[in-house]
């Protein structure tokens, strides 16, 4: 599944808020691999394509950069659960895909955000695994720092098919929910423009007053429910952008979820090298070079409160 370029007009929106200046990039890039070579503790394989879509991720901030580069390896030792055995062709990961679609829209916005969807397909509760899907989002995500840069991202959750039961496996006692929410949130060089939640259940009320207390307010000002399918994103986005049965012009949710399960298939011999190289050595990381993405994975609680659901 290609992702498309920008339009003309998309690109000249894009290039209105970044500020794109190819020298200062590559002067930029120079001066993230010298300071790679200064932290003994991070890896010193990543080339100079990703550090360029870390930058544009940061809006071109070298410091914002850093953090993140640091957050970006230091979440890959530290979260074992979501960062190992990531094999696109793993029993796990192929159920996955066929139970949970998910997939990137080939066109962008008109504001030239990236949009990415989630569906359930298969509604039995012993085929939906949190922290197998949080592994297969961040495989996808991987794969865009590799294919493509893009201003911000637009995220649609449709919550046909979802149960109380679903939401209850998202709140465990292990914290899978919290910590794949580091992972995917806080560790990976992605702006988030907004989330749309589709066919809202009516207990949506009693899970936001669990979860709130762990989101940043910044993310919850992001959130638009909808009770409704697809056409409820018509006043948001194009709806040619849109999958063939929300009315668009896109693809079907089967082709598109097949082309993205084939895309990190295609990619399966980087992520098992990947696995093996994006590692700290955290016995040689300087006093002075503590992560922040460690500080919040030891300030997670053990556990969250019983979930109860009328």
């Amino acid at each position: 599944m290609t992702l498309l370029p920008p339009t003309v007009k998309q690109q000249e929106r894009i290039d209105q808020e970044m500020k794109w200046d190819p020298e200062q990039t590559r002067k930029d890039v120079a001066n993230l691999r010298e300071w790679l070579v200064k932290q003994r503790h991070l890896p010193q394989h990543i080339d100079d394509v990703r550090l360029e879509r870390f930058l544009y991720g940061c809006k071109n901030s070298l410091e914002r950069t850093k953090q993140m580069l640091d957050r970006y390896f230091t979440a890959r030792t530290a979260l074992p659960e979501f960062f190992a055995a990531r094999d696109p062709l793993a029993n796990d990961i192929q159920e996955c895909c066929k139970a949970i679609q998910y997939f990137l829209l080939p066109s962008l916005t008109s504001e030239g955000y990236r949009v990415t969807i989630l569906r359930l397909v298969d509604t039995r509760l012993e085929k939906f695994s949190l922290e197998t899907i949080t592994r297969r989002i961040l495989m996808v995500m991987d794969t865009r720092l590799v294919e493509e840069f893009s201003l911000s991202n637009v995220m649609i959750i449709d919550l046909q098919g979802f149960n109380a039961g679903h939401i209850s496996r998202c709140v465990p006692t292990q914290t899978v929910m919290r910590r794949g929410m580091v992972a995917t949130q806080n560790s990976m060089p992605f702006r988030l423009a907004r989330i749309h939640f589709l066919h809202t259940p009516s207990f949506i009320g009693n899970v936001l007053a669990m979860i709130y207390p762990l989101l940043k307010e910044k993310l919850v000002d992001k959130f638009r429910f909808h009770t409704g399918g697809g056409e409820e994103l018509y006043s948001y986005m194009d709806k040619d952008i849109l999958p063939a049965e929300w009315g668009g012009k896109a693809g079907t949710f089967d082709e598109l979820n097949d082309a993205w399960k084939r895309k990190i298939e295609k990619h399966r011999d980087w992520f098992l090298r990947e696995e093996k190289l994006c590692r700290t050595n955290e016995n040689a990381r300087l006093p002075n070079s503590k992560s922040s993405l460690t500080s919040e994975l030891n300030g997670i609680q053990g556990s969250f409160r019983k979930l109860n659901i009328d």
